[in-house]
């Protein structure tokens, strides 16, 4: 535009010019008269313009609309190869309820996946070592990172008097953005180092050993079950009902698991004495999900034993309390002794994520994400916020499991809806509806985490 107008004044300069020019000037000035082109009439003596004078003019018009023609096509140029969206063509940009349901979805997606991969990498590390499986462990490091920048960022749209609702569009949109990138650059890191993965853990070519290493798995986490179903039993006869809730139905869940283990091990072990390597290696990564998640239910009871024990010894040192000291935590959070009371609720919440991901939807998962971000601050006031957020997050997750009911109409013990509810399988099933059991989930982002299928399904 700048060029079309300066050629416009140039334009209108040359035309005004003859008539800038006095014929009746009395200046003394001395003319010097030179013949004329052959083609050009002479001025006559009543004013009337020579071709001379219009040709000037007509040049310079001639001159303006060519620049303004060239810029008009270098911003159309540059207007389709713009990457960045603009006020023009903001007809075409997707609108922000879209943005906000892709967003949600693949936040749900990435940190199932990174969930998932982080069960799986423990087998490849105890059966190749911490050394062979390091790699897989920095990458699967660098996808939490991109994970927790986009849960912070869920979770500033979500925050009451910081979210949306204070936002332009335009930032708002940004915001959303960034979101979608980052999942889509964790989901991409992740899906990159799948192949690598798979040919480090080699579960076609050396599925004896493999099966071997979750049968040892197995048969230990049998023996802890038992043990942790007495372990819970003293806890409810020293304590008060309020300090055993986080681990309720953890034993009852266990054995779930390692009822599907059990039928997932045989199959997987009939596969291999048959030959059909791929199929045992699909059961085998889900017995292997089974006995991870039996793990983390186990481990929840002995973990919580050993923290009621710490904070009744706590409770005592501290301020007098006059009370039962029946529930050792409610204890240290009337007295305003945060910490280990917010470390207590955030693994516990982490936990049922964990083992409930099938269900859990992206609200939950994004106060758990801004709980653990709180809770690497030493000052009581950061971990108060992250024991509130803890408990809000476990509130949303069991709604949401609540909600989901069982997808999956299979014979009662056969421990397939505790596999899908944990996210150990994959399915096609939606808001509770039945579908198409797919295969286990494995290391690597959506595009590769349901690779071990065999005919596309379970």
């Amino acid at each position: 535009m700048a060029h079309a107008a300066l050629g416009g004044l140039a334009a209108v300069g040359w035309l005004l010019l003859p008539s800038a020019t006095d014929t009746t000037d009395t200046t003394d000035t001395t003319v010097v008269d030179r013949p004329a082109a052959p083609a050009v009439v002479a001025q006559t003596e009543d004013g009337e313009s020579s071709a001379t004078d219009l040709i000037l003019p007509v040049a310079a018009a001639g001159a303006a609309a060519a620049v303004a023609t060239y810029s008009l096509v270098r911003r159309r140029r540059r207007t389709a190869l713009r990457t960045t969206p603009t006020a023009t063509f903001e007809e075409h940009l997707a609108p922000l309820s879209d943005l906000h349901r892709r967003g949600q979805r693949l936040l749900v997606e990435t940190d199932d996946s990174v969930r998932t991969s982080a069960e799986e990498l423990r087998f490849a590390a105890a059966r190749s070592g911490d050394e062979a499986a390091k790699p897989y462990v920095e990458v699967l490091t660098e996808a939490q990172g991109e994970l927790a920048i986009a849960f912070r960022l869920r979770q500033r749209l979500d925050e009451p008097g910081e979210g949306a609702d204070t936002l332009s569009p335009d930032d708002e949109r940004a915001l959303l953005e960034e979101i979608l990138a980052r999942c889509t650059t964790a989901q991409r890191r992740l899906d990159a180092a799948a192949p690598g993965f798979d040919q480090l853990r080699a579960l076609e070519r050396e599925t004896t050993p493999a099966l071997e290493c979750a049968e040892a798995r197995f048969r230990e986490l049998t023996g802890r079950t038992a043990t942790a179903a007495t372990t819970l039993a003293g806890l409810r006869e020293r304590y008060a009902p309020t300090a055993c809730l986080p681990v309720v139905g953890h034993v009852e869940q266990a054995k779930d698991r390692l009822v599907f283990a059990t039928v997932e091990l045989n199959r997987a072990r009939q596969a291999a004495d048959t030959g059909n390597r791929e199929r045992a290696a699909m059961h085998l990564r889900a017995a292997e999900g089974a006995v991870d998640q039996a793990d983390v239910f186990v481990t929840g009871v002995e973990r919580l034993a050993v923290e009621l024990a710490r904070a009744a010894e706590t409770a005592k040192r501290g301020a007098p309390f006059t009370g039962p000291y029946d529930d050792p935590l409610g204890v240290l959070r009337r007295q305003g002794r945060w910490p280990l009371p917010a470390h207590s609720a955030v693994t516990a919440t982490a936990d049922f994520v964990t083992t409930h991901r099938g269900a859990v939807g992206v609200r939950a998962r994004t106060r758990l994400a801004e709980a653990e971000r709180h809770l690497v601050r030493a000052e009581d006031e950061g971990a108060q916020r992250s024991h509130t957020l803890a408990q809000e997050a476990r509130h949303l997750a069991e709604q949401d499991v609540r909600a989901y009911g069982n997808p999956y109409g299979g014979p009662v013990g056969d421990g397939i809806a505790g596999a899908l509810l944990g996210g150990i399988l994959l399915s096609e099933a939606h808001g509770g509806e039945r579908g198409d059991l797919k295969g286990p989930a494995c290391y690597g982002g959506t595009a590769t985490r349901g690779r071990r299928a065999v005919g596309g399904q379970f």
